[in-house]
């Protein structure tokens, strides 16, 4: 019986073809791997938009006869999203109750008022936190010289009606 010895370079060969098999069969074994794609549809939904609201602030200047004054107010914004509120239309105008006697019709206002063509912006809700801007409409409202002593004091409130639209 022979016994078959094997060279080094034979060794070498045989190394290499032994890698090479096992390289190919796994390179096979990935091309073989099945591929796939596919198709279908997604969805969203557009959410809406919610009024804001606006109370009274603090007005900066005094009414008096023959003279015009600002009125303050704070625009709340309870959307996810900035607006930008392109006027504010001013309307009727009540005293308070313990100035009942006041002639309301000597006090006007000047509407719409637009802060000079700018606007506000007014900021996105944070959390559960709304986004605010005080706003000051410089001498929207006026008392004329005929109004009488009952208006000495008295706090006016002026509806106020908001235009906007979200904006970047």
């Amino acid at each position: 019986m022979r016994i078959l010895r094997l060279k080094n370079s034979n060794k070498k060969r045989l190394a290499v073809v032994a890698i090479l098999a096992i390289a190919c069969s796994v390179i096979g074994v990935a091309i073989a791997a099945w591929t796939t794609g596919g198709s279908g549809s997604g969805q969203a939904s557009a959410g809406s938009a919610t009024s804001m609201t606006i109370s009274a602030g603090t007005p900066s200047t005094s009414l008096y006869p023959t003279a015009s004054a600002d009125v303050a107010a704070t625009i709340s914004n309870p959307n996810p999203y900035k607006v930008h509120v392109s006027s504010i239309s001013l309307g009727a105008i009540t005293v308070d109750g313990g100035h009942s006697g006041c002639n309301t019709a000597t006090v006007t206002v000047t509407s719409p008022q637009d802060n000079s063509g700018a606007g506000w912006d007014v900021p996105a809700k944070v959390g559960a936190v709304n986004g605010s801007a005080n706003v000051d409409l410089a001498n929207a409202i006026s008392m004329s010289n005929s109004a009488n002593d009952s208006c000495q004091g008295a706090t006016f409130t002026v509806a106020l009606t908001a235009t906007g639209a979200s904006t970047t």
